[in-house]
């Protein structure tokens, strides 16, 4: 009889002869996977492989092969081509439908199963396949006849759904296993049946490795403790090392070990296991073990033997052994023998650690013995976390676009649609143009608040987001908030009161924008989810002390109401109430997270309670510092009356869109300044640096091709035309994130404006640049904060405040404490110097160099936030260049003195509290 590798190697040897006809199932079967996929190089290679494969000439070979090539391409197209939208089981069900011949076959069947169903179906297949190599030694042997006629029943049985009845089924398996390779062992040799086990488990673990279901087969491998398990249970399996015989007299002479003469014992099997492994009997009693095991349990090997089996596990798993071992033999299902369970093990230490435990009976005689395996599974646990993390997090990206899909499409259609109707009907009826624009204007304001959620959200889920401290009328911020809400409720037929109790104190220290954001959200819900009735919004003081006061927020409506079941969900992000009758009601889906959070942030708590059709009750704490202002000045007094100063400025505008050239170009001629446009960056460079003229500004976006922002900043700064006079630089970006404003401040700029550019920003960057020395009749324009960010600066209280707010400048920077160490740094190191150059130079008259230098300084001093030794700065570079206005320049430059020499000495202490944190 010929050995089963020669047997094996002459299947594999024998090809069937190609065939080019289009009649060939398989070969149409995978030329219908392969144009599902998107062409590319990875598919290319798996058509290549297929193509070039000859399929052996057994059936049963040939189709374990088709379903390994197959699951290649279902792996492919699920995972790595992005234009296949389908699952798994829906691609399964599809080719069972389309080639019902080679999806029924016996191959392909355990792919049709899923979890305990799928491990028993190819345990099953494994040994069907075993057998039939059995049969092609020997095709008239009854005994693989009748084996193959039992596993292949049991094999098309429908598969059950009880987990009791699975379990039984895989212990029969096991069983069958066990028995095939003993009666299989003494017909053929039971060297060529553990082979046989071996090779086909190879053969299995390389076909079907994308299933994990196939590690259930080595459940079934009988042969590795067939011996072992043949020896009488009270045997001493671990004996101790024989001990070298004595020299002799006459040494022999020493021979080389050969591959024959190695041996291997159970010893040294069980020893090299990398799981932790233990024998005992039906007494609990342990009887043998390997070194890892002792490792786990923190006990020595003598130790662990004077221990029952069942004080090393909880008393839930040790009472179900026990109740396993007395019911061994009265055909009931067992809980642990023959499975594999997963606990925290722990060891003297009191150290705990996952572990997954196989019970397995050894079906030993005369005495039952059990064998134990223990495998930690700390890297298995981490890798279902993250992947379970992983899908959350994709889960929850395709919510997240579904959602902004709709909500960004629904003010577009808008827009694009106004805007279609105004191109087609013109201009003549001015009404209908006036409803057209306000449309128009309502949806773009609408897209830019989702764009706001989707940033805040996306903050938040960093981590990055901050607040503000600032000076603030409490009730007059409420006030027009309600007002602004009063005209959206009365619109849908509904009344909004609101009361704030008169306790509270007008002026408080808070984030403004963030308590506004807040308030917007609950305030629109209520009105969008309330159909009739009214809305209350309710300020009541609960708290006050020397310092600060806390203060609950109420607001109440009488809409639609929240389910019960439904109320604790409601924060989560993208959830919104499913109701049917009220689909109309749309969102992003945020609003409430968002809100929620930014109650978080200031240490208070959003609450909830509502009865469906009776309405809902949203609260919370907040608390606010106590401020020592009396009233706020006038530092927010919109400008009044035309720009007439502004009139004759030059700007050069770098934007490479059309649109945006054509609406800041418009813009600027609203305010009478002349804009010159470049393409790109490296077009504005050559401008620059070309330009008979002089530039007032610069404003500059940072993504244009040919030449980006940055690029094109660095390049002015080096120019020599630079050098002599500096141009400011606004850099104009719809980056929001602060890392794109670190990068530009690195780069050179004066000012950092974020798109969409509002005309109110701009000014404030405009006013800057004339050099109209009355403080008194702009105080806007020269003591202003920073255009951006949007949030207001603190305002400073009346005793003595610091030169510099490091809650704004985190705020900025994104909380990246290292660099905002780093400008303080660079603050303190060069602009002593500078200003002593700028000093030396206005006594000595070089009044041109004065004013470079003034321009210079005036970068560091607005990059902290300090306006006002901004406003000195610029009225001294500006005043230098005018002889009629020396004198003014001086008197500017002695009230910088005072200022400058309290910011060194505050940044310096800031700077040590930094380092000191």
């Amino acid at each position: 009889m010929s050995s089963f590798i020669d047997r094996l190697l002459n299947h594999r040897a024998t090809r069937i002869t190609k065939s080019d006809s289009t009649e060939d199932p398989i070969k149409n079967f995978f030329n219908y996977l392969i144009s599902l996929g998107t062409p590319g190089p990875r598919l290319k290679l798996l058509e290549s492989k297929i193509e070039n494969f000859e399929f052996p000439e057994d059936t049963y070979l040939a189709e374990i092969c088709v379903v390994n090539f197959y699951l290649d391409l279902e792996f492919y197209l699920i995972n790595h081509d992005a234009r296949y939208i389908n699952t798994e089981e829906k691609l399964r069900l599809q080719i069972k439908k389309q080639f019902p011949k080679i999806a029924n076959s016996n191959a392909f069947l355990p792919l049709y199963t899923s979890g305990k169903n799928q491990e028993i179906s190819l345990a099953q297949l494994f040994l069907i396949t075993i057998l039939k190599k059995f049969k092609d030694e020997d095709p008239e042997l009854n005994t693989t006849i009748s084996w193959l006629n039992s596993l292949e029943k049991a094999f098309y049985a429908e598969p059950s759904s009880d987990l009791v009845q699975q379990i039984n089924s895989f212990r029969r398996i096991k069983d069958d296993a066990y028995k095939i390779n003993k009666e299989f062992g003494e017909i053929f040799g039971q060297d060529f049946v553990d082979s046989a086990f071996s090779g086909t488990k190879e053969e299995f673990f390389s076909y079907y490795e994308k299933l994990n279901a196939v590690v259930a087969i080595n459940d079934v491998m009988p042969q590795l403790f067939t011996s072992l398990l043949n020896e009488s249970a009270n045997k001493d399996y671990f004996k101790p090392p024989i001990e070298p015989l004595p020299p002799q007299e006459t040494p022999l002479p020493k021979q080389k070990p050969s591959a024959h003469s190695a041996q291997t014992t159970h010893v040294d099997v069980l020893e090299n296991l990398l799981d932790g492994y233990l024998l005992f009997d039906n007494s609990g009693a342990i009887k043998g073990m390997n070194t890892l095991s002792t490792r786990i349990f923190g006990l020595e090997k003598e130790q662990l033997k004077q221990t029952s089996v069942y004080k090393l596990f909880p008393e839930a798993i040790s009472t179900k052994l026990h109740k396993d071992i007395q019911n061994l033999y009265k055909q009931q299902p067992l809980a642990l023998i023959g499975n594999r369970v997963e606990l925290d093990i722990k060891n003297t230490q009191g150290e705990l650690m996952p572990y997954e435990v196989t019970f397995t009976n050894n079906y030993s005689e005369p005495v039952d013995t059990f064998s134990l395996f223990i495998r930690n599974i700390t890297e298995r646990k981490d890798t279902l976390k993250a992947k379970m993390n992983a899908e959350r997090t994709a889960e929850a990206k395709t919510m997240f676009l579904s959602n902004m899909s709709h909500e960004i499409r629904t003010p577009l259609n808008v827009i694009l649609g106004l805007s279609e109707i105004l191109i087609k009907k013109g201009f003549d009826d001015k009404q209908l143009l006036k409803k057209n624009l306000e449309g128009i204007s309502f949806s773009a304001k609408n897209l830019l608040s989702i764009v706001n959620d989707i940033l805040d959200f996306s903050k938040i889920e960093a981590g990055k987001l901050t607040l503000q401290s600032s000076d603030f009328n409490l009730a007059e911020v409420i006030t027009n908030l309600s007002n602004a809400f009063e005209v959206k409720a009365r619109e849908k037929g509904l009344k909004l009161n609101t009361e704030i109790d008169p306790s509270i104190p007008d002026i408080v220290i808070g984030d403004q924008y963030r308590l506004n954001q807040i308030i917007t959200n609950l305030l629109g819900n209520a009105i969008k989810f309330t159909k009739r009735g009214v809305i209350q919004l309710d300020l009541k003081l609960v708290e006050e002390t020397a310092e600060s006061v806390k203060i609950k927020f109420t607001v109440k409506d009488t809409g639609i109401g929240i389910p019960a079941e439904q109320l604790n969900k409601i924060f989560d992000s993208f959830y919104q109430v499913d109701e049917p009758e009220h689909a109309k009601i749309n969102g992003t889906g945020l609003g409430l997270s968002i809100t929620k959070e930014l109650i978080n942030l200031q240490g208070g708590k959003l609450s909830a309670e509502s009865l469906v059709g009776e309405g809902s009750t949203f609260y919370f704490d907040l608390s606010f510092e106590k401020s020592k202002r009396k009233k706020l000045q006038d530092l927010e007094k919109p400008v009044d009356g035309k720009p007439k100063h502004l009139k004759g400025l030059t700007v050069l505008v770098a934007e490479d869109n059309k649109m945006n050239q054509f609406y800041i170009r418009q813009l600027l001629q609203g305010l009478e300044v002349h804009a010159d446009i470049a393409e790109n960056g490296e077009e504005a460079v050559a401008i620059y640096t070309n330009a008979p003229k002089k530039y007032d500004l610069i404003l500059m976006d940072m993504h244009m091709p040919v030449m980006n922002g940055l690029d094109a900043i660095a390049a002015i700064r080096r120019s020599e035309q630079d050098q002599l006079n500096k141009v400011p630089i606004v850099a104009c970006s719809a980056d929001v994130f602060p890392e794109a404003r670190k990068n530009a401040i690195k780069a050179g700029i004066d000012f950092y404006l974020t798109k969409p550019l509002k005309e109110e920003a701009l000014k404030e960057v405009l006013y800057w640049l004339i050099s109209d020395n009355s403080s008194a009749e702009k105080p806007v324009e020269q003591k202003q904060q920073h255009p951006e960010p949007p949030e207001p600066q603190k305002a400073q209280p009346e005793t003595a405040p610091s030169s510099i707010d490091l809650n704004q400048l985190f705020a900025i920077f994104d909380n990246d404490k290292d660099f905002v160490i780093a400008l303080l740094e660079v603050f303190i190191t060069e602009t002593p110097e500078d200003f002593n150059s700028l000093r030396n130079c206005v006594e000595r008259e070089y009044y041109a160099r004065a004013s470079t230098l003034a321009h210079k300084m005036k970068s560091s001093f607005m990059n902290l936030g300090m306006t006002e030794h901004g406003h000195h700065l610029q009225q001294i570079e500006t005043h230098l260049k005018n002889a009629d206005k020396i004198e003014e320049a001086k008197t500017h430059l002695q009230a910088f003195e005072m200022l400058y020499n309290k910011a060194l000495v505050d940044v310096n202490l800031q700077l040590i509290g930094l380092k000191e944190v």
